[in-house]
């Protein structure tokens, strides 16, 4: 039996125009920038949390940020759209502006900065459950000081606190460490630093930050050596 074409087949797929698509896209970042804060408020209700009742000398100090929410901002239209033109025509100078909808590559960053909002709410997410997992299990002394990557438990592997309020192991930093000696947070998607290293492993193996990542550093500059 021949099957019936619908007239749904033969429709061409929606397609916005430049502005309304800016639009969209700007509209997208403010929502996925309200849904990671929640998650991140979530995160630091169970931080403290899982300390109420414990003494002063085993709580963490949680570092939380909310992300900041953008603001709608009008369309900049130049007075040509053309790309091609418009480098011919240096006056026009609100073609190379972020909010212009006529500006591919201030348009695909604005993408991207949607996209990679939207992972940190998943990340988010998953965090915050794993917390409260671990808040469950009577045997986990510190539920929320795990690797945020690999989530290794802090009495198990040596944790490092970031500046962004994330932590990692010493596994996962030895991957996320570029050749210049710089981790990219794996949670953030941006350059961090570290101010706290795991305090519950106690004697000789208390080292500073500093000398922390400057060991692993040494290592992976280091050709045909790594641990």
């Amino acid at each position: 039996m021949e099957k019936r074409s619908s007239s749904r087949d033969t429709e061409p797929p929606l397609t916005l125009d430049p502005i309304s698509e800016w639009r969209a896209w700007q509209a997208l970042s403010v929502y996925f920038t309200v849904l990671l804060n929640r998650q991140i408020r979530r995160r630091w209700l169970l931080e403290h949390e899982s300390m109420k009742n414990k003494p002063m000398s085993e709580h963490f100090r949680p570092i939380i940020f909310l992300e900041p929410v953008p603001a709608l901002h009008k369309p900049i239209i130049p007075n040509n759209t053309n790309p091609t033109q418009t480098e011919l025509d240096p006056v026009n100078a609100n073609f190379n502006s972020k909010y212009n909808p006529y500006n591919k590559p201030a348009l695909e960053s604005l993408k991207t900065k949607v996209h990679l909002l939207r992972a940190r709410v998943e990340k988010g997410k998953e965090l915050a459950s794993e917390i409260e997992r671990r808040m469950q299990d009577p045997r986990i002394q510190f539920p929320t000081h795990f690797c945020h990557t690999c989530v290794m438990g802090g009495n198990c592997a040596d944790v490092l606190l970031t500046k962004c309020g994330h932590r990692v192991c010493r596994t996962c930093l030895s991957f996320g460490i570029d050749e210049d000696g710089i981790y990219e947070c794996s949670i953030c998607f941006a350059p961090a630093s570290f101010v706290v290293k795991s305090p519950l492993n106690g004697g000789s193996q208390q080292r500073s930050c500093s000398e922390q990542i400057s060991s692993v550093s040494m290592r992976l500059m280091a050709p045909g050596k790594l641990e």
